[in-house]
């Protein structure tokens, strides 16, 4: 997040803890500090009141390096900085103190599939803000997440730092997504939600995944056929379980899958690829690209998974 220290609590006479709260963010990378070149001698000059002598050096040259930085931002695009004053500070500092939060349907799946993206698409400021727990997944499961991520939206008085990752459970493609008013009311609050284009998360994973799920020799077999399928299909395909569940292609689904050939609807009918592909996914990012998504999954699924990364920087 990027952070702005009025002049007026750069003057301030009494120490704050806040700020050495906020100082320490800087110093570590968690926020930027914004600073216009003007208001560097006033910082200077807080900091030598406020901080303990050994520390006065290192945060004097974070104060200089933040407003040489400021160059680069003018001429690019960035987000608004968050503008502190002495009477919002306090909460202010407790928001930006506190993780973000991602709520999602299943905290431990859904983490894999971040991480994952993460790893394909240079994300490793969302993979540092993971491990540092700067970022923190809710758990919304058993259909709970729309009411949790009311809740971790409201939890924020300044800045609000929720956001929300939700499957689309379409069965087609241009149907609209499951508990499409919810959604709406959730974006209605300002809360930040990515749906899924596709079905689930698990239709985003590609064939070198996919070719080494256990067992591998039916793995192996099932992606034979599902090879066969274009990406409208594969992209709204029951990933882990195929058309067992269903007994062949669904009511839903017959307009889809029409052109597909009997043989194979039969052979994927036997199961899909099981629950531990996300997990999978995430242990062979450091293997993929771009290009295998694109290809496999589909052309638009590289710019639709930088966008939730986007989104993710928003309320880092």
């Amino acid at each position: 997040m990027r952070v702005e220290l009025t002049a007026a609590v750069l003057e301030m006479d009494e120490p704050a803890d806040e700020i050495s709260t906020l100082l320490g963010h800087f110093n570590r990378g968690r926020h930027s500090w914004v600073i216009v070149p003007q208001h560097v001698k006033a910082a200077e000059s807080f900091i030598e009141r406020n901080m303990a002598p050994r520390r006065v050096p290192a945060y004097k040259k974070l104060a200089s390096m933040a407003a040489k930085q400021q160059h680069a931002y003018r001429t690019a695009t960035a987000p608004q900085p968050v503008r502190i004053t002495p009477e919002d500070l306090k909460e202010h500092v407790e928001d930006l103190d506190r993780p973000a939060v991602l709520v999602v349907e299943n905290n431990g799946s859904d983490k894999c599939f971040v991480k994952a993206v993460a790893k394909i698409f240079g994300g490793s400021d969302i993979l540092e803000a993971l491990d540092k727990r700067w970022l923190e997944l809710g758990h919304g499961g058993g259909g709970d997440i729309y009411r949790r991520a009311r809740e971790e939206h409201g939890s924020f008085r300044r800045v609000r730092r929720a956001a929300a990752l939700l499957d689309s459970d379409r069965l087609a493609p241009g149907t609209p997504e499951k508990n499409a008013h919810r959604i709406a009311e959730l974006r209605a609050l300002g809360l930040r939600v990515h749906v899924l284009t596709l079905r689930e998360a698990e239709n985003y994973v590609p064939n070198k995944v996919l070719h080494a799920v256990k067992p591998i020799r039916k793995s192996m077999a099932r992606l034979g056929h599902l090879k066969k399928l274009d990406h409208a299909q594969r992209g709204h395909f029951d990933m882990k379980y195929g058309f067992m569940k269903t007994n062949g292609v669904p009511e839903q689904q017959r307009d889809l899958f029409a052109d597909v050939d009997p043989g194979t609807i039969a052979r994927l009918s036997d199961g899909g690829f099981g629950q531990n592909l996300l997990p999978t996914f995430e242990s062979m990012a450091d293997r993929l690209t771009d290009t295998d998504l694109s290809r496999d999954v589909g052309e638009a699924v590289p710019d639709e998974l930088r966008v939730l990364l986007a989104m993710l920087r928003d309320i880092l």
